[in-house]
């Protein structure tokens, strides 16, 4: 087997790195978990951890990155399996009865959230990812909406928002009681995304919203 070279070498030990400081993450929070368990879980020392991040946060904001993308990517593949507009709730529901069974993601991105908001050390790069979280998945769903001929009285920008806050919330919501059912979220999701649209063809009695396809526009109104 060829050795790796010192380019590739650096690149796995940021990649156990990073995958071991979600595990870590998901059990003890951002702000408890030192980063000497995160180093060791990867099976390496403190030195090598600062040998490739500055610090805990910078780590973080890779780790949420990565997850954002992925995220983005899998509902990506999931909407365009869909076929009609009727599909869309119950696609939405599957993808987030799995999410809702480990909540872990939304509490550990809703600290770091608050962490920044107050000041935390990267709270800049953070708020720029997680706007282009939000823009990213604005534009998703103003591709599908327009390929299924759905409109909404929300900009696609805002149903996204809509989305991150209510699965967050909800999030929120069962870890501070323990008889929430865990389909919760998704049921709920579910239930706003047949309430937020109308598929081509039908009529709305909300009369401020147009008879028109649902606008493209990924950014919040002006």
């Amino acid at each position: 087997m060829a050795r790796l070279t010192r380019a590739q070498q650096r690149e796995q030990t940021r990649r156990r790195l990073i995958e071991a400081a979600g595990s870590v993450f998901g059990r003890l929070g951002f702000e408890a978990a030192p980063i000497e368990v995160i180093a060791e879980e990867a099976g390496f020392s403190r030195g090598a951890f600062y040998s490739n991040f500055e610090s805990k946060d910078e780590l973080f904001i890779e780790l949420v990155q990565n997850h954002f993308d992925a995220e983005i990517d899998t509902l990506g593949r999931a909407l365009a399996r869909i076929t009609h507009a009727n599909d869309l709730a119950p696609t939405i529901e599957r993808r987030y009865r799995t999410l809702g069974e480990n909540s872990s993601w939304c509490l550990l991105t809703t600290e770091f959230q608050m962490y920044a908001m107050r000041g935390g050390r990267m709270a800049g790069r953070f708020s720029e990812i997680y706007e282009d979280y939000r823009r990213r998945l604005g534009e998703l769903i103003a591709l599908h909406f327009d390929r299924l001929g759905i409109r909404s009285s929300l900009t696609p920008y805002e149903f996204g928002a809509a989305q991150i806050a209510l699965s967050h919330g909800l999030a929120l919501q069962r870890a501070a009681s323990g008889v929430l059912d865990t389909s919760l979220p998704a049921r709920a999701l579910a239930t706003f995304v047949r309430g937020a649209i109308t598929p081509s063809g039908s009529r709305t009695s909300d009369p401020s919203m147009p008879e028109t396809a649902a606008p493209n526009a990924s950014r919040p109104p002006h």
